[in-house]
């Protein structure tokens, strides 16, 4: 799978696609003939991209996410944006700001989740795709849960800079 430049938007499009896989339960030929025909690209690509979620569908169910869950990639790259969060809002003023507007609604979220969730960049990655898929059912947006997801949007934009930012470093 191949990992776009901002972290974060690859960990949601990967949420999008493993929930794709499971709406169409895991048939691929469903899947292609419903989905994957109506790509406005070749023959060639549309194989490509049969291919691809065959991997992907293989890989959910070799890990046994069938029904919920996440790849272990992901869950370990969000593991990762987890420690640099906790290091920048120890280390970077500028960053610790960004958080301290998104804090309210990431505690408010954490008790919500009554235990199930504990890391803050999970819970931001989560608002944010429950955000997307309300857009897709095109339920409306009340002002409060805006404001969340500007926050959380805010702050994973900036993780997302500060990984690729050490990334390129190293």
């Amino acid at each position: 799978m191949e990992q776009s430049k901002n972290i974060t938007e690859y960990i949601i499009e990967i949420y999008r696609k493993e929930d794709l896989m499971r709406a169409y339960k895991f048939d691929l030929e469903k899947f292609g003939t419903q989905v994957i025909n109506f790509f406005p690209i070749s023959p060639k690509e549309k194989l490509a991209q049969v291919n691809y979620y065959e991997e992907l569908m293989k890989k959910m169910k070799d890990q046994s996410i069938e029904q919920s869950g996440h790849l272990a990639e992901i869950n370990e790259l969000v593991d990762q944006l987890e420690d640099l969060h906790q290091t920048l809002k120890r280390e970077d003023h500028a960053y610790l700001k960004v958080y301290e507007q998104a804090q309210p609604f990431v505690e408010a979220n954490l008790e919500e989740a009554k235990g199930k969730v504990s890391s803050e960049v999970q819970i931001c990655l989560n608002g944010i795709y429950g955000f997307l898929l309300l857009k897709i059912e095109e339920r409306p947006i009340k002002p409060e849960e805006q404001k969340m997801i500007d926050q959380f949007g805010n702050l994973l934009s900036l993780l997302s800079f500060k990984y690729e930012e050490r990334k390129s470093a190293n």
